[in-house]
């Protein structure tokens, strides 16, 4: 994609170096700019700098072509018109008062009934720094698009789910840069797709002038006279003593037609055109393992009698294949047994198996995106095992899975305990709740980050001050340095066990705890190969071992809340 070239747009707003004062005498260098600005994907509609102001606004397509130049050269657009309410008296016609829209003056005939995109208002006296860019709202609307301050853009989803700039309000910054100096682009496509729709064409009001305000003595009548035209680019110029401008009009008209986008629509919804890619699956139906399209006329369902594999023969996957979802939890929402990338696409339905593959339906694989099908498909292998017994109760059987998870039954005592907290007890909030998952490779790294994420949800909700007023009120001797696991070690002591049977019951907690520090780098090297070698020596894999420490941390949180008198939910 062809983004705003900054540093060309740099070197004709002011002089770059040596070379000033042949620069001062060829503004007309700066038609290349504008000549280049709208072949590119990203186009500038509004600049203001020193020797440069650019203003575009939309006028009736009908009323510029053919361009009536003459009255377009006297065009006169104000960055600050907007809409107001205006007073008028007179012509017979006594006092009125009327809403007045940005370009109802605007010098010329052409522009009347046409739209203005940018505003540049100042609140005087009020509003420090420079005067903040405001865009069309029914531009921004009909695009779809949010403004998001720490891009400087308006912006929308793409189609893959990512942040995309549509609208750029770019403040130029540089030691000769004024606080003034802005530029905004906008992406043509979608423009253009306005424009026609609006039955518009783009105006770009220039004005390019060159000069040393001490050394200028005005302007050489005699050397004013040169005019330069084309059909939809005109302009006078003007040369003087170390000075010159170009200033005229230049108008863009869409490249596409009404009939163009719907033409568009039509190929979209066509299913003739959509692309699936191949995987290697379980046809159970067929007693067989083979690779076929998951294309909706090589698949079949339970209605259908045809040799052909259901729709919910499974595909399996290497582990690795989630890593991208759980690295970006902003853009995916990985649940337990479904995946949604963000106003893209939504997978209904996965789970791991017990040899650690990643499995769904090649009937859902059909529903992403091609794209993101051929994603999957560099992960897809054949079958180690079957699916996992919770997939197959929940699919096949619609029955609730028999199969005890402790993350999942740990989660929900800790929303248990969110939903009316003790005075002990800080709620998680569903950002720890969702970033709390099961490591689905071996990898350590994963490890690492599960392990951490887990104590954050855990161990990081007890509340030490609460704990240390309860042992105060039971008249508790305690250390003041004392952490919250060691205080709640203390309370079970006081409810009836013994030291021992405290100190084992929050043994898990523990082992949390002190898992986190050296995995996560503040401990030595020695110290995190230890661990990952301990980990798989006693459970085989890291996943195996997190696994173990959740349901261990499920049975200590369990005893804590019996403790407290808390009642669990049976469905914990």
């Amino acid at each position: 994609m062809q983004r705003f070239d900054e540093r060309a747009f740099r070197e004709i707003a002011r002089a770059q170096g040596a070379g000033k004062s042949e620069w001062l005498l060829r503004a007309e260098d700066s038609i290349a700019f504008l000549k280049d600005n709208v072949q590119r994907d990203e186009i500038v509609i509004y600049a203001i700098s020193d020797a440069v102001l650019i203003h575009g606004v939309l006028a009736p397509t009908e009323q510029v072509t053919p361009a009536d130049q003459a009255d377009l050269l006297n065009a006169y657009i104000m960055p600050d018109n907007s809409w107001c309410i205006q007073r008028a008296w007179g012509g017979g016609e006594g006092h009125r008062i009327y809403l007045e829209p940005p370009l109802s003056h605007p010098g010329c005939k052409s522009l009347v009934g046409g739209e203005k995109l940018i505003f540049h208002r100042s609140f005087t006296g009020v509003a420090d720094g420079p005067a903040p860019v405001e865009l069309s709202q029914k531009l921004v609307h009909s695009l779809g698009l949010y403004w998001v301050e720490e891009r400087s853009a308006y912006c929308r989803l793409d189609q893959r789910g990512d942040i995309e700039d549509v609208i750029r309000v770019i403040w130029l910054k540089g030691s000769k840069a004024e606080d003034r100096d802005v530029v905004v682009t906008i992406l043509i496509k979608g423009f253009a797709n306005y424009m026609a729709l609006a039955g518009m064409s783009l105006v770009l009001k220039f004005d390019f002038t060159r000069f040393e305000p001490r050394a200028f003595g005005g302007w050489d009548q005699d050397r004013r006279v040169q005019k330069t035209s084309a059909a939809d680019l005109f302009y006078t110029l003007g040369i003087s003593a170390n000075a010159s401008y170009a200033n005229g009009c230049m108008i863009l008209r869409p490249a596409v037609t009404v009939d163009d986008l719907i033409q568009e629509w039509k190929d979209e919804e066509d299913p003739n055109n959509k692309q699936y890619a191949t995987f290697k699956i379980h046809d159970w139906k067929n007693k067989r393992l083979v690779e076929i399209s998951c294309a909706p006329e090589c698949l079949s369902n339970y209605f259908q009698k045809s040799d052909k594999p259901f729709e919910t023969s499974p595909a399996f996957f290497r582990p690795e294949v989630l890593m991208r979802f759980k690295s970006d939890p902003e853009k995916y929402d990985l649940q337990d047994r479904s995946i949604i990338c963000r106003n893209a696409w939504y997978l209904e339905t996965y789970d791991i198996n017990e040899a650690g593959q990643i499995h769904t339906y090649v009937g859902y694989l059909a529903e992403l995106p091609y794209e993101e099908q051929c994603y999957w498909q560099s992960f897809n292998e054949w079958p180690k095992g079957p699916i996992s017994t919770r997939a197959y109760e929940n699919d096949f059987l619609g029955a609730f899975s028999s199969e005890y998870d402790p993350l999942r039954a740990l989660k929900c005592k800790i929303r248990q305990l969110d939903e009316k907290p003790p005075t002990w007890w800080k709620a998680r909030g569903k950002e720890l709740f969702d970033a709390a998952r099961y490591p689905a490779t071996d990898s350590v790294s994963e490890w690492a980050n599960e392990i951490l994420a887990l104590d954050q949800l855990l161990n990081e909700g007890f509340l030490p001050k609460p704990l240390q007023k309860l042992a105060e009120d039971a008249g508790r001797t305690f250390e003041r340095q004392w952490k919250s696991l060691r205080l709640l070690q203390d309370y079970l002591e006081s409810q009836g066990q013994s030291a021992d049977e405290a100190r084992a019951v929050m043994k898990p907690l523990a082992k949390l705890h002190s898992l986190r520090n050296p995995l996560k780098g503040h401990g030595s090297t020695n110290e995190r190969k230890a661990a990952q070698k301990q980990a798989r020596s006693e459970h085989g894999t890291l996943r195996a071992h997190f696994t173990a420490l959740a349901a261990e941390c499920d049975k200590t949180l369990a005893t804590i809340l019996q403790a407290f008198s808390l009642a669990i939910d049976p469905g914990c």
